[in-house]
């Protein structure tokens, strides 16, 4: 299974088929009705709006933490045009710092805490709902990834940091914490 992650198309097909695959739920949201869900008053409108703003800017910190070129495949894709490679190793070494030392999948935060955390309408629960379990089943898979790639180094990370809610969040890793297991 490790093969198919270093072939030089992998990370891009999967970007591309990802982008691919949201166009059939693009076209169902705009058929869905625009009837109000879920509108806060003040002060719980600016609570969610720093909430956003924050999710925002920890997903901007979070792109410090990536190569971005590999990430959606553009490095691979070169390297492959380059020189003909067809398998290519582009994660040498686990990542765990800026970002991936609070969580490991930062980007899936980012994206479930922005969905979460403005008003909804009835058709953004929809997307809302479909988008969090993309975010989540995409995480379990980067997980299986990962492990099968790093082996024992990542299974070390991953008792140290939580999958998708960051340890300034996580009551479970300050419960953690708190019993010294940690």
């Amino acid at each position: 299974m490790k093969d198919i992650y270093d072939k030089w198309w992998y990370r891009a097909f999967y970007v591309f088929q990802s982008v691919i695959l949201l166009f059939p739920m693009v076209f169902f949201y705009f058929k869905l009705p625009d009837t109000p869900l879920f509108t806060p008053a003040s002060p719980v409108k600016e609570i969610l709006l720093v909430v956003f703003i924050s999710a925002l800017l920890f997903g901007l910190y979070s792109a410090k933490s990536y190569d971005n070129m590999s990430f959606f495949g553009i490095k691979q894709i070169k390297k492959h045009l380059g020189s003909g490679v067809e398998h290519i190793e582009v994660h040498r070494k686990l990542t765990s710092h800026g970002a991936l030392r609070y969580v490991r999948h930062p980007y899936y935060f980012t994206g479930i805490v922005l969905l979460w955390s403005r008003p909804l309408f009835v058709k953004d629960l929809v997307l809302n709902v479909v988008f969090s379990l993309y975010f989540i089943l995409g995480s379990i898979n980067e997980e299986r990834k990962l492990k099968i790639i790093f082996g024992e180094q990542y299974k070390k990370y991953a008792e140290n940091v939580p999958m998708l809610l960051p340890k300034f969040v996580n009551p479970l890793y300050w419960l953690k914490i708190k019993n010294g297991k940690n």
